[in-house]
């Protein structure tokens, strides 16, 4: 059905008949196949490095493109040639993955205003953000999108509501029936009118089973993703169209409606490079087959394209547009939530390694590397040719009657010669490899150290002069500093991910569903009928405080206890220093065997604080819980954080609608007092007693004392 529009009256009437027709759903899948065309065309020389780049990285480092052929092409080999792969990227690689995923980025959530109600619900928000973390399995995630920034320059994560995910639940369906009531004889009951009495009864028809839904991200290949626009950031960019290979099957489950028009196509380039790289090189091959060895796709499928759009002028709630092997899946609005501008934004994130100034696409250290690690080969084989000659060779006249076990064994090969009088078979002397060659090895092996960021340090080897651990630790994180603006742009994004996470949780979970937390320092929680309005949009990510702080953790460390000394992290109602803020900024480990004890009533005190206040939630209902204080609890912890949700303002103008929560809290109050007061007498007692047990040691001492004199006298 074609949704006519309305453009300022100065739009060029070309255009107006444009934006009309690619809201039909003829002219929308138009466009969108056109834009994908277009974007594989433009991104081929991106793809064919990306695709080198990973296959010198899984060791097919002889390997050539080929422009006629459009595909990586292993030339035949010369006699005896020796090709001798070290893969030196990978353990560079390798270890700066180890670099990049080690450790989870520390977000926090902002809230929206100084009202404690945003306060709580962005601590709340915080909480959420480790639920769906763990739920996606956060750190396989990453490892694989670290793996393709890392190969190719570029990787990409997508965060969007699965709603056939998450926990199962079962409804009772209903449907309500007119009955006619009726007498003790049967017959039915007539009001003052004349006409029969009805009672409407909900009769049960069966049980529905749904799922609650989730949060999802998942990590895109580069090679399926086409930005379209002429930003250098993809946050600037109109629209993404994403290119995702999938079984016939699989769309038929995902699009029941419409996914059963959808026929089988042959991979086109974007999934072909994807394919390429399942199996690159066999070792019965010199050259790769996209097709594989029957010359047909190995499993019957298309290229499902989703075209995500943020929102304009033209198209205020966006566009989602999918479709596959011209049918149309789906078209509607952009489904992700409006961000803190009001703005529909496209819900992909970009990580890059090394960010090119005025462009897009990241670029990989491995482009800069591959230059040398195919020298180091090439020098690598020579030296192992010259070896395998270096044994000598025996030369035999032509013709001789000469059995070569009665030749020494020390040489690997026979020649024959013509024969010349008087000459007796000989070995030839062969030139051992030059010194040379040894340099060149050595120069290429440290040029691609540099290249990569990864020294001797960093793979385990000990520089020569460093002896000390400090100065060994110093040398390991200067090895750092290479990556390390990689490593605070991959914090920035990871914010980005939990903010876009966060406001999809707050829009779609609508279910309520426990949700159960397993976060920092192993601290569990257990959120009883979480439904996304509790956290109140309050859903802004950024990364906590360390991120403008130097990257090498022995400077970070010297700069976190400098800011300590002058107290930075001075808590302002005990007047003390917040040990675990700084122990957790050091990357303290084990802190939970130090403050499980202070967390547990924490969370016990803001539980009994939401138990107070749930009288608020319900108007006319004065009736509220009242939380039982517990003699094992830290009641001095209990009465600081009631205390505190008391001087909030939002907690006045509860009182004034329900004045029993200031009765609950009061009362609650009265019994932590209590506890103290006994512990106050308790301690006061145990000094009493503390004081008398050492005056009657004293006396006891001075008794000695004066009996060793008397003896000494």
């Amino acid at each position: 059905m074609e949704e006519k529009i309305t453009l300022d009256p100065t739009t060029p009437r070309e255009l107006q008949d444009e934006i009309n027709h690619t809201k039909t759903e003829t002219g929308a899948m138009a466009m969108v196949m056109e834009e994908w065309e277009k974007g594989m065309s433009r991104m081929q020389p991106y793809h064919r490095q990306w695709f080198l780049n990973t296959a010198y990285l899984l060791g097919f480092q002889h390997l050539v493109w080929h422009p006629a052929r459009n595909r990586l092409w292993l030339p035949p080999s010369r006699r005896r040639q020796v090709r001798m792969t070290s893969n030196l990227m990978m353990s560079s690689y390798r270890i700066n993955l180890s670099k990049l995923s080690t450790g989870i980025t520390s977000i926090t959530v902002l809230p929206n205003s100084n009202e404690q109600e945003d306060v709580d619900a962005a601590r709340l928000g915080q909480k959420v953000w480790f639920h769906i973390r763990n739920e996606v399995r956060w750190r396989q995630l990453k490892r694989r999108l670290l793996g393709w920034t890392l190969s190719c320059g570029n990787g990409f994560l997508l965060s969007e509501w699965n709603p056939n995910s998450g926990e199962m639940l079962s409804q009772v369906q209903e449907e309500e029936q007119e009955i006619i009531q009726i007498d003790e004889f049967g017959n039915p009951i007539l009001n003052e009118e004349g006409q029969q009495v009805t009672e409407t009864k909900k009769e049960v028809i069966g049980v529905e089973q749904y799922r609650t839904g989730e949060v999802s991200i998942k990590s895109l290949s580069p090679f399926s993703v086409i930005p379209i626009g002429s930003g250098t950031e993809l946050e600037d960019c109109d629209s993404v169209i994403v290119g995702e290979w999938l079984s016939l099957e699989e769309i038929r489950r995902q699009f029941p409606d419409k996914g059963k028009y959808v026929v089988p196509e042959v991979r086109d380039t974007a999934s072909t490079f994807e394919k390429f790289l399942d199996g690159l090189v066999s070792p019965t091959t010199s050259q790769i087959n996209p097709q594989g060895a029957s010359g047909e796709p190995s499993e019957k499928g298309a290229v499902v394209k989703r075209f995500w759009q943020k929102s304009s002028p033209e198209f205020p709630n966006g566009r989602m547009i999918i479709c596959a092997n011209n049918v149309m899946l789906f078209m509607g609005d952009n489904p992700t939530p409006r961000d803190h501008h009001g703005n529909i934004p496209i819900p992909i994130v970009h990580y890059r390694e090394i960010d090119v100034p005025f462009r897009l696409w990241g670029r990989s250290s491995i482009e800069d590397q591959i230059p040398d690690q195919k020298a180091y080969n090439k020098a690598l084989s020579i030296v192992l040719e010259h070896h395998s000659l270096f044994k000598g060779k025996w030369i035999v006249p032509r013709g001789a009657q000469l059995k070569e076990s009665n030749l020494d064994s020390s040489a690997d090969e026979v020649v024959e010669a013509i024969p010349i009088a008087g000459v007796m078979p000989y070995m030839a002397n062969i030139k051992p490899p030059q010194l040379s060659l040894f340099k060149v090895l050595e120069y290429h092996k440290q040029n691609m150290m540099e290249q990569s960021g990864v020294r001797e340090v960093s793979r385990g080897a000990l520089p020569s002069g460093a002896r000390s651990g400090l100065a060994i630790q110093a040398l390991q994180e200067s090895d750092n500093t290479q990556i390390g603006t990689t490593a605070i742009d991959i914090a920035q994004n990871d914010a980005k991910v939990a903010n876009l996470a966060l406001l999809i949780a707050s829009e779609r979970m609508v279910v309520p569903q426990k949700i159960r937390i397993i976060g920092k320092n192993n601290e569990i929680d257990v959120i009883e009928n979480f439904t996304g309005d509790m956290l109140r949009r309050n859903t802004q990510v950024v990364v906590a405080g360390t991120i403008g702080a130097p990257f090498s953790l022995v400077a970070r460390k010297a700069e976190i206890m400098d800011m300590q000394q002058r107290g930075a992290f001075m808590n302002p109602e005990t007047g003390q220093t917040d040990w675990r803020t700084v122990m957790e900024l050091l990357e303290f480990g084990q802190t939970q065997d130090v403050f499980s004890e202070q967390a547990l009533d924490e969370a016990q005190a803001e539980t009994e604080n939401r138990e107070m206040t749930m009288a608020s939630m319900v108007e006319g209902d004065y009736s509220g819980i009242m939380p039982i204080a517990k003699r094992y609890q830290d009641h001095q912890l209990h009465v600081k954080i009631h205390n505190r949700k008391r001087k909030a303002p939002e907690y006045i103008e509860m009182t004034k609608q329900n004045p029993i929560i200031d009765q609950l809290f009061e009362q609650h109050l009265q019994q932590h007092g209590a506890f103290l007061t006994e512990q106050i007498q308790a301690a006061m007692q145990a000094a009493q007693m503390g004081g008398q047990e050492q005056g009657k040691g004293i006396q006891q001492e001075v008794q000695n004392d004066q009996s060793v004199q008397q003896g000494g006298l």
